[in-house]
């Protein structure tokens, strides 16, 4: 097994971390938080089965463009169930109809979806561009509230800070898809994608260990 193929157990390992944690946040909006990750870790098994015990490789790329769409669609709803401030939840939905809007566009005319689709590499890097600025918007809020006197224990935090990390990473790589397809093949490639990909996992782990439901002062 190559080195990227090690990321779905870090993805397995997170999701049961959220089912042991469960009980803190069954009754918020961040239980479809562990929802999702259980989906990401079937989709990720399903794929290397298929891989495994079948030549179905050329469908890979259009799952992770359904797969990685989906994330981005949810983890705008979820910062726009969190954040109060009523100018920045407006600025989160803008993203979130602005991201729409373009994966429309680039599935139908641009980057085709189609079963041998390439990686939709404009619309991912667009989303992550957009879901850094609602971070940074999060980020920006609980500084004046009292959640910034106990961020350690506040789930969000940490998923904010394992999202923010990766997806900063993470452009320079989707870029080289277009820009420098010969260097893909690059080992180092691989151990940044799997870097950041513990990274963020581990972030949303100890978030799931250490945070306490009492700080999240999350809606219903």
């Amino acid at each position: 097994m190559n080195l990227l193929g090690w990321i779905k157990y870090l993805e397995l390992v997170t999701a049961i971390a959220g089912i042991i944690f469960y009980r803190k946040y069954s009754n918020s909006n961040l239980k479809y938080f562990v929802y999702m990750l259980w989906f990401i870790v079937l989709v990720e098994f399903a794929i290397g089965t298929l891989k495994q015990y079948t030549e179905a490789r050329l469908q890979n790329n259009y799952i992770y463009n359904v797969l990685t769409s989906l994330q981005y669609a949810y983890y705008f709803f979820l910062y726009y169930s969190i954040i109060t401030i009523p100018r920045y939840r407006q600025w989160v939905l803008t993203f979130l109809v602005m991201f729409v809007v373009a994966v429309v566009v680039n599935f139908l005319w641009i980057q085709k979806l189609s079963v041998t689709a390439a990686f939709a590499s404009y619309t991912f890097t667009l989303g992550a561009i957009l879901l850094m600025m609602t971070i940074a918007l999060f980020l920006v809020e609980i500084l004046n509230t009292e959640k910034i006197l106990y961020f350690k224990n506040y789930l969000m935090f940490w998923i904010s800070i394992g999202l923010f990390v990766f997806y900063t990473g993470i452009i320079p790589f989707v870029l080289s898809i277009n820009l420098l397809p010969d260097f893909l093949s690059n080992d180092a490639l691989a151990i940044m994608f799997f870097t950041l990909n513990l990274v963020m996992y581990s972030c949303f782990t100890l978030g799931f260990i250490i945070s306490r439901p009492q700080v999240e002062g999350l809606k219903q």
